[in-house]
């Protein structure tokens, strides 16, 4: 299979998915493949300093579970939805932190706004509360979005077509970016794979370009990262946290950091959970 990610110019993983850990490697195997969709064999050993081998057994049992599918010299991703609801990770990770941030979002929107939305599976969650904020004018290239909130009258959904993506379930390419071009919008809610170093980082360029646009068409942005995001790992730069009007994490980023970052000028906000 052709690997047209950059996955195997990752450097070799220093984390705790390494060899004998294997449960661990798996949920960073679909975490990569949530941001790509496919993967080849090779990429994989390298990025996690195993051999083929291992990634084949990692893939043989992840196939079983029916989450991805085996392809010549590589695999793919299967279900993107089935993917984030069966992986423990992804719904139990930072839950706690995840809601203050949603929390804080939700708090800075005014009906009759524009608003942008990412197809990143935090800003997702925002979704159930917005019909309370209607009406409201929701721009995206996410699919999901646009079938989450179509039910609702008063919020007018703008989808960005272009190249459909199905492990994302979202249109990428040159279509999406040029109908992003021509639009404004009040605030942008995004996420990012990875913040290292004072930048975020995504694993895939499709996706950094079109959220480089509908950043620019935006008078704010507000960028949605638990604590669990800031690491090591990132790929291609989105931009630095200092181009977010508002950077959101929960309380369990590390207080060294914490101070750091403010002391960069970054407008990062802790968000508590209610008691």
């Amino acid at each position: 299979m052709t690997d047209n990610t950059g996955l195997s110019h990752f450097p070799p993983s220093t984390r705790s998915a390494r060899r004998g850990d294997s449960t661990a490697r798996k949920q960073r195997i679909l975490d990569l493949l949530l941001e790509t969709g496919n993967a080849t064999i090779d990429a994989l050993a390298a990025h996690f300093a195993v051999s083929r081998m291992t990634i084949h057994r990692d893939a043989n049992a992840l196939a079983q579970q029916g989450l991805v599918e085996k392809l010549h010299g590589g695999l793919a991703l299967r279900n993107r939805t089935a993917t984030q609801k069966t992986v423990s990770y992804r719904t139990t990770r930072a839950r706690e932190g995840k809601r203050a941030i949603i929390t804080r979002a939700i708090s800075l929107i005014r009906p009759e706004q524009i608003l942008v939305l990412d197809d990143s599976t935090t800003v997702a969650e925002m979704l159930p509360l917005l019909p309370a904020l209607a009406p409201l004018t929701i721009i995206t290239n996410a699919m999901g979005v646009i079938q989450a909130l179509a039910p609702y009258p008063d919020l007018r959904l703008i989808c960005l077509g272009g190249d459909y993506n199905r492990p994302r379930n979202a249109f990428f390419g040159l279509i999406c970016e040029q109908a992003a071009q021509g639009l404004h919008a009040n605030t942008m809610f995004l996420s990012t794979s990875v913040v290292h170093d004072g930048t975020a980082f995504q694993n895939n360029p499709d996706i950094i370009k079109i959220k480089r646009i509908l950043m620019e068409i935006c008078d704010q942005t507000v960028l949605l990262v638990d604590s669990s995001k800031f690491r090591k790992g990132g790929l291609y730069r989105l931009a630095g946290l200092d181009a977010f009007d508002h950077v959101l994490t929960d309380a369990q980023i590390p207080p060294a950091l914490h101070d750091r970052l403010k002391t960069e000028g970054i407008s990062l906000e802790v968000c508590q959970t209610d008691g």
